[in-house]
Formats: structure tokens, sequence, C-alpha cells
């Protein structure tokens, strides 16, 4: 059997992307409402291995399209606004000795984040590539602020709160028993 990666992405309108060479139409299923004809990209379409999700850890994938010309480039600059949080599966087509798709496997849903375009000036010539970093839910959330335990602090989360009032008795030698006071 032979595997084709299949990428799509919801932005407007849904752009569809495969692995091989020639177009090719995927049945309906439980991601595709109808018959849908995926764009062969053959070898200028990377997309990476796909990592489990494993403790929470987040994962970000690359997703380069190497070798556009300048028509489809501005096509794709006055379209990235539209992917930026669109969802994006990714799976596999299988397809028998006869080349028609006996199954359809999808294995990541995951969201589009920042689009970018990269030019490289070789000696042969210009090659133009289009990147799109995808990842979870997860992957966009920035760590939390350092808190500082202070009264301060705390009343400015919280004007009326009193739990830090004090804190400022306490410096790095000295250790509370957590029980009620003896006095």
């Amino acid at each position: 059997m032979r595997r084709i990666t299949l990428l799509r992405i919801a932005s407007d309108p849904i752009a569809r992307v495969c692995s091989g060479v020639s177009p090719i139409v995927i049945p309906a299923d439980s991601v595709e409402s109808a018959p849908a004809r995926y764009l062969g990209g053959g070898q200028l379409v990377n997309i990476p291995d796909l990592e489990q999700v494993i403790n929470g850890a987040a994962t970000r994938v690359d997703i380069t399209v190497s070798g556009v010309t300048g028509p489809i480039l501005a096509d794709f600059i006055s379209e990235a606004p539209s992917l930026k949080g669109a969802a994006v599966h990714v799976g596999f087509a299988y397809q028998d000795d006869n080349w028609q798709i006996v199954e359809v496997e999808w294995v990541a849903q995951l969201r589009c984040d920042a689009p970018r375009v990269d030019s490289n000036d070789a000696q042969n010539g210009r090659t133009r590539s289009i990147t799109i970093s995808i990842g979870s839910d997860f992957t966009d959330r920035s760590k939390a602020p350092i808190a500082f335990f202070t009264d301060a602090d705390q009343r400015r989360r919280s004007p009326t709160d009193k739990f830090f009032d004090h804190i400022s008795q306490y410096n790095t030698g000295t250790s509370r028993r957590f029980a009620p006071s003896d006095a």
C-alpha cells in the first residue's frame, strides 16, 4: 500500500494539499463533509513527523512548501491573515496497487499560528518558500509572569485581601510553622 500525507487548513477558502504528485479526491468522512480534491505538492511539500503528546507537552510543526512562484507568493500573502488560528488536520490516504484510495486516516488536529515567507538567493537563482507553523491548542500560551508574595502585589490583585499583611516580617532565613499561633 502507498501512503500519501494529507494537509487540510480550514482557512477561507479551505487549503488542501497532499504529498502526492498529482491531485487526488478524498471521499467524505469525519473531516470532509463531501468528497474533496487535494492538490499534489510532491517533493515540494515537507511535512515532518508528528510527535505524540506525552505528559502534556505541546507539539509544534513547521510545514514548508518550497519552489513558490511570484503569483502564488502574492496570493499567499493576501490570504495569510485567514490562516492565523485556522484548524489544521493532518492525515494519511492509503492507496492499493491500482492507485485507488482504500483508507483515509486523520492523525492530528492542530491550529495554524504564524505563516512566513523565506527567500534564498542561490547561485542558480532565487528560491522562495512558504512555511506555516502549526501547533496544538497549548503552544501559543505564554508562561505566567513571576509572582511576588508581597502585601502590595496581593492588594493590587485583590484590594481587600489581608492574607499577606505580615509577610514583611519574614525573610530568607525565617521559617513559619503552619499551625495556630501561640500568641
